[in-house]
């Protein structure tokens, strides 16, 4: 049987009804009018009130003393974690720059050390705590400076100062050291602070992604406090009202689509540091409002929209997606799957959900949910977490165990592949699983082993690559949470099948000599499939050095197909199109493999010999990603997608060759040590 891409197939019709949208970049949103806020005076300051107030401190030390659900889960969690152990050595250093991750890790140690001597009694771990403060503010003797700083050192910066405040509820901590902590504070960490929200490093106002901004902006509130400055205090507050960066309130949730859906700013480019930009602006509201200024409810609820953008995303349910673009430019033409589905990596919901439902007694159904699913919370590098322990209200409110069994999933099916099974199944309602165990047997009634486990992932997919073509294997799926696992759902079958040689008509080429000699292959399962392996230097410039898998087409066409995998170091592969096989041919191509293999570019050569031109696609395109190469008369356009559903168009372009041309697939490493090898399918055809 020959493979489609000869012929209309069923794939390919549907391909073609598929919308094409053309994109157009949109500038930063301008900042409306918003309220200022009243000036704090001098020694008007609730202390301790930074993330904390004592009776949030009073609170968890009671409840963990009764042993009251879910306070005691989240306190039990925290004793196991390695930075809350009094054998735990900071690395202090008289420059924050030389390890921002170092800081911050110090910081940690320090907050959950004092947590563990607050709430047990232990003054052991009070003192310790106090001690990693005073072996950092005896050691900084220069502002901070190295790699993303002045910026991301932001980070622990705001942790120190947030540690710091929380230590003024002890009388162990000495006068002489808390006003050298100060002056830490004040006198090296601030004017950084200060220093990048004023300058942005140089760089343009919207070069900087959100989360840059936050963390400044929650430094300034959190050092303003621990160091009774109302001005430094204020900067903070006016920044996040009416900031020009992309971390104020209005640029920070970069578009409002619905009553309470707000995107995020960096929602296309990875689901981690969305999460970490409203978990952080969250921590900056908390101090504000410890201070009775409430910076959570500005402009309609703006934080909470944005929080449930992303806890909707990462729950692994549709959100609506606006182009975003920035100096960069980054150009996110649709959300980011880079992350996206984890729940274990940002423990910060649980802030967001006690404040926005349970103090205020607004709807928050996704932010609930996360809560829920991440519950009782752990810490992480870039977060203080523990939300159980620190900021649960009302135990009716957050029951643990949250949920109950969850139902088994449905509707799990399968696509058989070149060495690959891909599953898909519906998840349980109500947003009850934590992860999924999948099982797989190669008998319907016979023994089936666990393949696949995980209790810290949404995603209702999962490819099983550990296969044997013409093996028939069944599988089956159950949900999983903190009380238990479903049943498994109904059991399907799929048979992998095994790389073909091209069929007749088609050639592999090393296109300019590249080498060592790369290879292709195909397949036909569910769905047609193209495998190339590429030595070679480039694709673009003033010549091809790749592996080409293509064959001779006459005049119109398009042809679609999803990149599946890649293994190796890419460089660049692709769908490309070009008159000859000669390097410098007349040629186009929509390409992967750009800035940190992550950028699509489509590149076109309108003249034997130039140097080749490019528009660059989505710069955050993580695989699968969807490629589209279309020619009409002279004109070749390029598009890609994220779904093969939805479809942008990078750029359109004469392109004059003979009717007659070469079609396929590309792919260069710029590694002559290791080809990369590329998995083309759903490959489609049409004139």
């Amino acid at each position: 049987m020959i493979l489609s891409i000869f012929h209309r197939s069923i794939l390919g019709t549907f391909a073609l009804v598929a919308s094409v949208l053309p994109v157009h970049a949109d500038a930063p949103r301008p900042v409306p009018a918003l309220e200022t806020p009243p000036p704090y005076q001098k020694g008007a300051f609730v202390h301790p009130g930074g993330l904390h107030t004592r009776a949030d401190l009073d609170r968890m030390k009671a409840k963990v003393a009764a042993r009251e659900t879910p306070w005691i889960e989240g306190w039990e969690r925290l004793l196991k974690d390695p930075l809350a152990q009094l054998e735990f050595r900071a690395h202090a250093r008289p420059n924050l720059g030389d390890s921002r991750q170092n800081a911050s890790t110090d910081a940690h140690a320090a907050y959950l050390n004092f947590l563990r001597g607050y709430i047990s009694g232990d003054d052991r771990y009070i003192d310790h705590a106090i001690q990693i403060c005073n072996d950092w503010s005896r050691a900084v003797n220069k502002e901070p400076s190295g790699g993303d700083i002045p910026g991301l050192s932001a980070i622990p910066i705001a942790e120190f100062a947030i540690t710091g405040e929380a230590l003024r509820v002890s009388q162990r901590w000495k006068a002489e050291d808390i006003e050298r902590f100060q002056r830490m504070l004040t006198g090296y960490f601030y004017p950084n602070c200060h220093h990048f929200l004023t300058t942005h490093n140089g760089a343009p106002i919207s070069n900087h992604w959100a989360n840059w901004d936050i963390a400044n902006i929650g430094a300034l509130l959190a050092i303003g406090v621990m160091c009774d400055r109302t001005d430094i205090y204020d900067e903070g507050v006016a920044y996040y009202l009416r900031g020009e960066g992309m971390g104020s309130i209005m640029h920070a949730v970069y578009k409002i689509h619905s009553p309470g859906l707000g995107q995020w700013q960096e929602s296309g480019r990875d689901q981690p540091h969305a999460q970490l930009g409203v978990g952080m602006l969250a921590q900056a509201c908390q101090i504000a409002w410890n201070q009775g200024l409430d910076l959570y409810g500005v402009a309609d609820n703006r934080l909470l929209a944005g929080a449930e953008y992303v806890a909707r995303t990462n729950l692994n349910h549709p959100v609506p997606y606006a182009f975003y673009t920035n100096s960069q430019p980054a150009n996110n033409f649709w959300l980011s799957s880079n992350g996206i589905n984890r729940i274990d990596e940002r423990p910060l919901w649980e802030l967001l959900y006690n404040h926005y439902t349970v103090v205020r007694g607004l709807p928050a159904p996704n932010t609930a949910a996360m809560a829920r699913l991440t519950r009782p919370e752990g810490g992480s590098k870039d977060h203080f977490g523990y939300g159980t322990l620190t900021f649960t209200l009302d135990a009716k409110a957050s029951p643990y165990p949250p949920l109950p069994v969850p139902a088994a999933p449905t509707g799990l099916a399968a696509v058989s592949g070149l060495g690959r099974v891909d599953l898909r199944w519906a998840a349980p309602p109500d947003d009850t699983a934590q992860g999924y165990e999948i099982r797989r047997g190669t008998a319907a009634d016979g023994t089936f082993e666990s393949v696949f486990r995980t209790s810290t992932n949404t995603s209702t997919t999962w490819v099983d690559t550990k296969v044997t073509a013409g093996t028939r294997y069944f599988y089956e799926v159950a949900a999983i949470n903190q009380v238990g696992a479903s049943g498994f759902s109904k059991r399907i079958d799929s048979t992998p099948v095994a790389a073909g040689s091209l069929p007749a008509g088609w050639t592999f080429t090393d296109i300019g000599g590249a080498s060592p000699a790369g290879s292709a292959a195909c397949a036909q399962a569910d769905t047609d499939t193209v495998q190339v392996t590429g030595p070679g230097s480039g694709i673009g410039g003033r010549g091809e050095s790749c592996g080409f898998a293509s064959r001779q087409v006459e005049g119109d066409f398009i042809l679609s197909a999803r990149l599946c995998n890649l293994s190796g170091k890419s460089r660049r592969v692709g769908l490309m199109v070009r008159e000859s096989a000669d390097p410098d041919a007349k040629a186009a191509f929509i390409t992967l493999g750009d800035n940190g293999n992550r950028q699509t570019r489509f590149g076109f050569r309108a003249a034997k010999g130039d140097k080749a031109g490019q528009k660059s696609g989505n710069d955050y395109t993580w695989v699968p990603v969807w490629f589209r190469l279309q020619r009409v008369g002279d004109k070749v356009t390029a598009s890609h997608s994220g779904d093969g559903m939805t479809w942008f168009e990078v750029g359109s372009e004469s392109v004059p060759m003979s009717a007659s041309v070469q079609l396929g697939f590309a792919a260069c490493s710029a590694d002559a040590k290791q080809p990369v090898t590329a998995l083309f399918d759903h490959v489609t055809f049409s004139r």
